[in-house]
């Protein structure tokens, strides 16, 4: 009885030992991919959507601003903490249901190791750099896609509340 309880209190210790270091493993790897740094990084590399974006809300509630670009800077200084507290516990919970502990254990060995640490650093860079490659990609892409869509939605039968629009576009592409 004696050298079950031995095995049973060492198994029982072991076993919280491993849930804390996965939990401290989900700890580190959410410091290093869900902080204030990635998200400003990504939020800056959605600049100039986010600006279309509000000045557009804006036109349409029939509002201007004067400094579009201060505005935004502003409410990215109230938004962004409060915005990655929350992302945190979502991605906490997303990683738990993603990842196995040995996964999470995993991931964790590679952030901290220098290649990880690298990838981390380079993150919000690559994120901005990446979101101009793909405006530009997009912008090609679209202008490339536009005679076909065009052409579908002629033969398809389509309609536009203002039926000189479709006109127009087709006569733009030449089509």
């Amino acid at each position: 009885m004696k050298s079950f309880l031995c095995a049973f209190t060492l198994a029982a210790t072991l076993a919280c030992s491993a849930v804390a270091d996965v939990e401290a493993d989900l700890d580190y790897m959410i410091s290093q991919q869900v902080n204030r740094t990635m998200f400003e990084g990504a939020l800056a590399a959605q600049r100039p959507l986010l600006v279309g974006a509000i000045e557009n809300d804006l036109r349409k509630r029939g509002m201007g601003v004067s400094d579009i670009e201060r505005f935004l800077d502003i409410f990215m200084e109230e938004f962004i903490d409060e915005f990655t507290d929350t992302m945190q516990d979502e991605a906490r919970a997303l990683y738990r249901d993603s990842f196995s502990d040995q996964e999470i254990t995993d991931i964790a060995a590679f952030l901290r190791t220098p290649s990880g640490q690298a990838l981390t650093a380079a993150t919000p860079k690559l994120m901005a750099d990446g979101a101009k490659r793909g405006q530009v990609a997009g912008r090609e892409a679209g202008k490339n896609a536009a005679p076909r869509v065009l052409r579908r939605i002629r033969d398809e039968g389509i309609t536009f509340d203002n039926p000189l629009v479709i006109d127009q576009l087709i006569e733009e592409f030449d089509i």
